[in-house]
């Protein structure tokens, strides 16, 4: 109901508030025309300035004078309906009897419905100086506790049987400026606003639905009302009476426009691609498997997949006696209507194989629908945006790798913000953890666990010009010298068959695979199941590979070097390693120029290079980075990279390798010209990688760089 009118914008007021009178306003709740009580309010505008310094009556209006005319009017006439009624007592207000520039009427009606305390409508009207009268403001329908059954609530004895809620209703029929108000029988309102027509509309709607927000039931009802009933603008309120022991109920309240359900009927019409959001989550099985595999058949069902969030674990919500979850987000592109998409998707979970056992219960997998274009839905089986999303760090924050600046389309709020709102959990609750899987045989990274253990990554390069291990390994130790690196402690066996040491010369790619893809079937043929990492930045290098054996592809150049390179991986579903680097092995020392700091360009260009692979169609659970010690850069970058590790690896939530064996400026620092005997001073680099953030080292010396990682790591990560 409209609010009564305060003196505070300038003007004085006189009132006569919830005056009881008998009237005959059409029918009353049984649909019969008879005399009905009825709670008629006045406010009038006039200066009391001459009255209230003289006490003297003739220089105000009068409220026992405006009792008495309005009451004789009403009650000795016949009125059509209550807006009749306000529009005729807005006008005795203004007439000569009263004489009042400016009324504000509100006819409440008591007796108006069956299940309702009231219902009535507030207007106001002005006059000008020849006496015509104008509309001012919005003229508003309401009905005040309209009181229902339905199912409402998310816990499971709420879903049992029904129970009651409350609505308001308030129809704002809104007035053009200066809008002259001529007089009409039976009052100026659009048919659409009976508040009869309205009540029961909306009575039908919400006795049949099982809604489990209040949020939920009063868009839904908002809705009901704009579209179903052509309301311009509504409030509703709804309060579950019975949901608090020692409160009266609590409740939600909006205010909707017609225009705010318009995308959901221009997404029923209109034909073309549509940008939706879908949660992944999976704590059933191979959950990483299920996820890949539900991905997988989202594309193949002609959806495509635009771009992917990393993947985290967290502690299960609502029902807590469950294992911890893998949830992730994907941007997908569809013609499909929110309705069909839905459809899709259950499709695929039954596909998968979810049984459906209890809510928010254990699940193989689970496909939610976030968010559809900027669309606002509410039916029985489908909300958008996903009415929890913004209680669930799990959602926002994989929804943030993707958008972080993408508004909600309610809140009008981007969702890095809402991420930062989100309340604290109980603090026995595990932290939401980032998790990367290169192979079955390896534990996945865990890059944002402050305890996590660091992965050693063995050089193993099969080239006669390596600046400092060229022609010590061959094919016939291969297998051999591969277990000794795993048994030293090495997680990872980096092949590379080209050297990129500053000016090397590139073999062809011929020549690269005749030297690594030999190498890689036979370990895997002696039953050496280590991951593998291939060293190349060739496209074609990289698909051998994989298909030789290899887990992974470690690209120097993020691909800049090969064109093919980003779609190569996306194509082959494994993990990539981004190294940052400028230009071309012969021409990257050219290139080692940071204006504004090699730490702010490294994770600009980086994540640059992110996009790239994300555009390309790489998983971002399947990148890893590198800063690129010693690539396009001169010594102090080195020592500033390593000095701001923490900055670099904070930076893009992503797992990262760094790589600085035996490299120059370790030469130079340390004053050892041989690389090979640089073995100290890379400790020291190798100690300040895991102190950064590093998740896998790359290194030469694998045992006694083990001991470093394992000191390092006891020192900051414990």
């Amino acid at each position: 109901m409209q609010e009564s009118p305060s003196s505070e914008d300038g003007n004085d007021l006189i009132f006569v508030r919830s005056l009881n009178l008998k009237a005959t306003t059409g029918v009353d709740s049984w649909g019969r025309k008879h005399p009905q009580p009825i709670l008629l309010s006045l406010w009038l505008k006039s200066s009391i300035a001459l009255a209230g310094s003289t006490d003297h009556l003739p220089y105000s209006i009068n409220y026992g004078t405006v009792t008495k005319v309005v009451t004789a009017h009403v009650e000795n006439d016949t009125f059509s309906s209550l807006e009749h009624l306000a529009e005729d007592v807005a006008r005795t207000a203004l007439g000569p009897n009263i004489n009042a520039g400016w009324v504000r009427v509100t006819v409440e009606k008591p007796r108006a419905l069956l299940r309702a305390d009231a219902a009535g409508i507030s207007i106001t009207r002005r006059k000008n100086n020849e006496g015509e009268v104008f509309a001012e403001g919005s003229d508003r329908v309401f009905v005040k506790g309209l009181r229902l059954v339905t199912i409402i609530g998310v816990n499971p004895w709420e879903r049992e049987e029904k129970q009651a809620v409350v609505i308001n209703l308030t129809m704002h029929k809104e007035n053009s400026p200066g809008e002259l108000v001529q007089v009409v029988e039976g009052g100026n309102f659009d048919p659409h606003y009976n508040f009869r027509s309205v009540a029961k509309y909306v009575t039908e709607h919400v006795e049949a639905s099982d809604y489990k927000t209040v949020e939920a039931l009063v868009t839904a009802v908002a809705k009901e009302a704009c579209i179903g009933c052509g309301i311009s603008k509504i409030t509703v309120r709804a309060e579950k009476p019975s949901a608090l022991t020692f409160a009266e109920g609590p409740g939600v309240e909006i205010t909707r426009e017609r225009s705010f359900f318009a995308l959901e009927e221009a997404a029923a019409e209109v034909e073309g691609n549509h940008d939706a959001f879908i949660a992944l989550g999976s704590n059933i099985g191979d959950r990483f498997q299920a996820i890949k595999d539900a991905v997988a058949e989202v594309e193949k069902r002609g959806i495509k997949v635009k771009k992917t969030s990393s993947l985290y674990q967290s502690a299960p919500m609502y029902y807590l006696d469950q294992p911890t979850f893998l949830n992730g987000v994907i941007q997908v592109e569809t013609t499909l209507s929110p309705d069909v998409l839905l459809e899709t998707l259950k499709d695929i979970e039954s596909l998968l194989g979810r049984l459906k056992s209890i809510e928010n219960g254990p699940r193989s997998i689970d496909l939610d629908i976030l968010l559809y274009d900027n669309l606002v839905l509410e039916t029985p089986h489908l909300t958008i945006p996903h009415p929890k999303m913004l209680e669930r760090e799990f959602v926002l924050r994989p929804l943030c790798d993707i958008s972080p600046n993408k508004p909600h389309p309610l809140t009008s709020t981007a969702f890095k913000h809402h991420l930062n709102a989100v309340p604290l959990p109980p603090p026995d609750t595990p932290p939401l953890r980032t998790f990367a899987f290169l192979s079955p045989h390896l534990p996945p990274l865990d890059p944002s666990n402050p305890h996590r253990k660091t992965y050693i990554m063995a050089i193993l390069n099969l080239t006669p010009d390596s600046f400092s291990d060229g022609g010590q390994h061959t094919h016939d130790s291969i297998i051999s010298t591969a277990r000794e690196l795993t048994a030293a402690g090495a997680d990872i066996l980096d092949i590379g068959g080209c050297s990129t040491r500053p000016g090397a010369a590139q073999v062809s790619p011929e020549e690269e695979l005749s030297r690594v893809i030999p190498a890689i079937k036979s370990l895997r043929d002696a039953g050496i199941k280590t991951v593998i990492s291939i060293d190349t930045y060739r496209s074609v290098v990289a698909r051998a590979a994989i298909s030789a054996g290899a887990d992974l592809i470690n690209d120097i150049s993020a691909g800049t070097l090969d064109k093919d390179m980003l779609k190569t991986a996306a194509d082959l579903a494994v993990p990539i390693c981004l190294m940052h680097m400028r230009g071309t092995p012969s021409t990257m020392n050219s290139l080692a120029s940071y204006p504004t700091g090699v730490v702010p360009a490294v994770i600009s260009e980086l994540g640059e290079r992110v996009r790239a692979a994300e555009e390309a169609g790489v998983r971002r659970w399947n990148m890893l980075l590198d800063p690129g010690i010693g690539f396009a850069k001169g010594m102090q970058h080195n020592l500033e990279l390593l000095r701001g590790l923490a900055e670099v690896t904070g930076g893009i939530g992503l797992p990262w390798v760094v790589g600085p064996s035996r490299k120059k400026f370790v030469g130079t620092v340390t004053g050892v010209e041989v690389a090979k005997e640089r073995t100290w001073g890379t400790a020291g680099a190798v100690a300040a990688c895991v102190a950064g953030g590093a998740d896998v080292v790359r290194v030469h010396d694998v045992a006694e760089m083990k001991k470093v990682v394992d000191m390092a790591v006891a020192i900051w990560r414990q």
